[in-house]
């Protein structure tokens, strides 16, 4: 694949909640439901545009100081996609993968996570890493004590840690690092989405708020990112 061309997408789906309120709806989780048509979606333009890595901000450690009310929905919402879409995955070789601190889950959702997972395992067409109650600072921290444990078990030295070995402890240890992240909603930050892995990624800001992202965005966004690298290898 051409150095200009987008390896390994990531999205921060941003602006479901403000969508909701400006299309007048009594519950913000009609912005959700939308939102997640649009990420069904995204799945099929990604394989269009032939990018086989995929990672989607889904759910944020932070997310969990949201009102009890709305997480439970959220998580109503999120199990309904792994039982219904999960056909839809399969069909266009979409393989799941799940990366996060699940401990907070119940194990009725985590049971659900991972057989999706696995239905899933035989599909190549794009790699789909959702991160679910994760957040960057969070990963680090949970890698460093899995290295940590295995230095005190003698199966590391301090001194040999690498970046490729310190990687290796992470939740995406298998999955080559962000080449671009796609954030809606007119915020222009990374909110704690994978600082390891976007160290040099390049980074596309829209004010489109999610549930009205289109591929034709997505195609600017692309665009964006080859103009970038070509000028840069000038």
């Amino acid at each position: 694949m051409e150095d200009n061309k987008v390896r390994h997408l990531g999205v921060i789906m941003d602006g479901n909640r403000r969508w909701a309120r400006q299309h007048m709806f009594k519950s913000v989780m009609r912005g959700h439901e939308a939102g997640v048509d649009t990420f069904v979606d995204l799945c099929e333009w990604c394989e269009n545009a032939d990018i086989p890595y995929l990672t989607v901000y889904a759910f944020s450690t932070e997310n969990w100081k949201r009102s009890q009310e709305e997480v439970s929905d959220l998580f109503k919402l999120m199990r309904r996609f792994f039982t219904e879409e999960i056909h839809t995955c399969i069909e266009k070789g979409v393989g799941v993968h799940v990366v996060g601190n699940l401990s907070p889950l119940s194990l009725e959702d985590i049971e659900v996570v991972r057989n999706a997972e696995r239905v899933t395992q035989d599909c190549h067409k794009l790699y789909l890493q959702i991160a679910m109650s994760y957040g960057g600072r969070d990963e680090i921290i949970r890698a460093i004590q899995s290295y940590a444990s295995d230095v005190l078990a003698g199966k590391e030295k301090p001194a040999d840690l690498t970046e490729e070995i310190f990687s290796s402890y992470l939740d995406t240890k298998d999955v080559p690092d962000i080449d671009l992240v796609i954030r809606t909603g007119g915020e222009q930050r990374l909110s704690n989405f994978f600082p390891w892995q976007t160290t040099y990624a390049d980074l596309y800001f829209t004010d489109v708020l999610w549930p009205d992202f289109t591929e034709e965005e997505l195609g600017r966004a692309l665009d964006y990112y080859e103009h970038v690298k070509i000028n840069k290898g000038k």
